[in-house]
């Protein structure tokens, strides 16, 4: 189990909206992460993590996702329906059913591409 990050949330000037967290990293870098709290990408400042938020932080939330279950099953495209610090709510390729993604099985989730 890794050591959870501790977020500062990141938000868009113009109108507060919530665009992402920063956290640092233990070797000076820092990890810009979505909204929901999953890590994007490793920046060498915090204004470089900050910039890549603010432009790419809502956006990747609308691409397609990459869920990889517990048991070493097989990866499964997923689309995100809702995300909020903590918690995301996701569709599996093409089944209607909407799933709750909290902790763990959070941490299994990842961009399908990368930021």
């Amino acid at each position: 189990m890794t050591t959870p990050l501790l977020l500062e949330p990141v938000h868009r000037p113009e109108d507060g909206e919530l665009v992402g967290h920063l956290a640092a990293a233990r070797d000076g870098r820092w990890v810009a992460c979505a909204v929901p709290g999953t890590p994007l990408r490793t920046c060498t400042t915090r204004d470089e993590a900050v910039t890549l938020l603010r432009s790419r932080g809502l956006a990747v939330l609308a691409e397609r996702w990459e869920y990889r279950p517990a048991d070493g099953d097989e990866v499964r495209t997923a689309w995100l329906v809702e995300a909020r610090p903590g918690a995301v709510v996701v569709r599996f390729g093409y089944d209607p059913a909407s799933v709750s993604l909290t902790g763990a099985d959070l941490d299994r989730l990842a961009p399908a591409r990368p930021v």
